[in-house]
């Protein structure tokens, strides 16, 4: 059967347009019910063609990567930087992954897996019997020290509290609204204004942080000496420009997204004490001191993780912008059109994922999901590219947390959206209920 020319985009209402945007899973979970498996939007003067199913994202990721372009690449470069990966294409984006891959992918990281432990329980000993916490203030904590360990390889005190402070006050200032309406990237609009100085302390920093690495000339393996090692084709280094917009791509894909997924994690476990303690038994019967390389492979640890991630998705969609015309689920798309991915309607469709709504992890056990029905970090060229270390940094942490402590949210939560990624609206509220024995005696 030859494709069909696209429908012409449906209109939608003053409030679906914003729960389009605040609140996706809801929206695309009715689109997919109403319009079918794919369903065409007008949003901000763009054609948005939402597909809604595994078979169109699969349609999408199999694709060339050289007939997509960066999504709102205006927004995202004056956010993240030119040489950032999310606004690179073609050839630049092929050799900044090339360069950038290795520093990292899982392996690269498994010899940190006592450092992640050490970072967590850290912070961890700061939590109390009786105290009604927000999860997520801990959970930003530990991906934020994560960060400052394994990405920047800071470890004395001094450089880790200014640090500390940068990166706190980058995420505070950031803002949905000037990446998707560019024209809001200007001086006169307040939260902007506040991003771009807290962006410019950052930058000072990590320029002052590349001379002091530089200066040291010793080889190291966090990701910034990675960087510093890495040459292009014609022997060249990385530019101090180009390590830097990685850096805030990684601060900005990594931090808030990571942290996110593990406080779900911790609200859904607290909401089953008949999960929490099937985990936890794992966890004791593997020890308290076991190799984190073997911690993260424990097989209900990773359904935990991966059932948080898909019932409460950090990225709700996977946006492309098509460069050309190209047949999706038997419709042809033209140029020009926004393309994206619903990762929230997948990850909630009720044929792949019965009960959709509830928690159970369970299901990761008992079937392998694909690369299109199972997409949290995104998929194909633009897949996420620190998503191992997301994976591995959310299972030690979830883990450390499982076997020390036993708690229950104190509020009920529900999926916002904080900036392009999605998140807990209340940070969730946990109340510390007791301090557990690792061991289980």
């Amino acid at each position: 059967m030859p494709p069909v020319a696209l429908p012409q985009p449906i209109s939608l209402t003053p409030l679906q347009h914003w729960r389009n945007f605040s609140q996706p899973r809801i929206m695309h979970t009715w689109l997919r019910e109403h319009v079918g498996p794919l369903a065409s939007i007008r949003n901000q003067g763009l054609d948005h063609v939402l597909v809604l199913t595994p078979e169109g994202a699969r349609q999408i990721f199999s694709a060339d990567p050289a007939g997509y372009d960066p999504y709102f690449k205006k927004g995202f470069t004056g956010v993240a930087g030119p040489a950032s990966l999310w606004v690179l294409t073609g050839k630049a984006h092929r050799r900044e992954r090339r360069l950038f891959a290795p520093a990292v992918r899982a392996n690269h990281f498994s010899r940190h897996g006592n450092t992640i432990r050490e970072i967590t329980r850290l912070h961890l000993e700061k939590w109390q019997p009786g105290q009604t916490i927000r999860a997520l203030d801990t959970t930003l904590a530990i991906a934020r020290d994560v960060i400052m360990r394994l990405v920047f390889g800071v470890e004395e005190e001094q450089l880790m509290d200014e640090g500390r402070a940068l990166l706190d006050g980058l995420r505070r200032a950031s803002n949905p609204l000037p990446i998707f309406v560019v024209r809001l990237q200007r001086p006169w609009f307040p939260p902007w204004r506040r991003y771009v100085a807290a962006k410019d302390a950052f930058t000072d920093w990590v320029n002052r942080f590349l001379v002091a690495r530089r200066a040291r000339g010793v080889e190291t393996d966090d990701v910034v000496g990675s960087m510093l090692a890495a040459r292009h084709e014609d022997g060249s280094p990385m530019r101090d420009e180009e390590i830097r917009d990685e850096l805030i791509t990684i601060l900005q894909g990594g931090h808030q997204t990571t942290a996110g997924g593990l406080a779900w994690a911790l609200y859904e476990l607290g909401r089953h004490a008949e999960l929490l303690a099937k985990l936890r038994a794992e966890l004791q019967r593997a020890g308290a001191e076991a190799d984190p390389g073997l911690v993260v492979k424990l097989p209900f640890l990773g359904a935990v993780c991966d059932e948080a991630l898909r019932l409460h998705p950090i990225l709700a969609e996977c946006p492309r912008l098509l460069a050309e015309p190209l047949e999706i689920l038997g419709y042809t798309i033209p140029a020009g059109n926004a393309l994206v991915i619903s990762i929230a309607a997948i990850h909630h469709d009720p044929a792949l994922y019965p009960e959709p709504e509830q928690f159970i992890p369970e299901r990761f056990i008992e079937r392998t999901y694909s690369a299109s029905e199972f997409l949290p970090f995104g998929g194909a060229h633009r897949r996420c590219i620190g998503a191992a270390l997301a994976e591995y940094e959310m299972r030690i942490a979830l883990a450390e947390m499982v076997l020390h402590w036993d708690f229950e949210p104190a509020a009920v939560e529900r999926d916002v959206r904080h900036d392009v990624a999605m998140g807990p609206k209340k940070g969730v509220p946990l109340r510390i209920k007791a301090r557990c024995s690792p061991n289980g005696n």
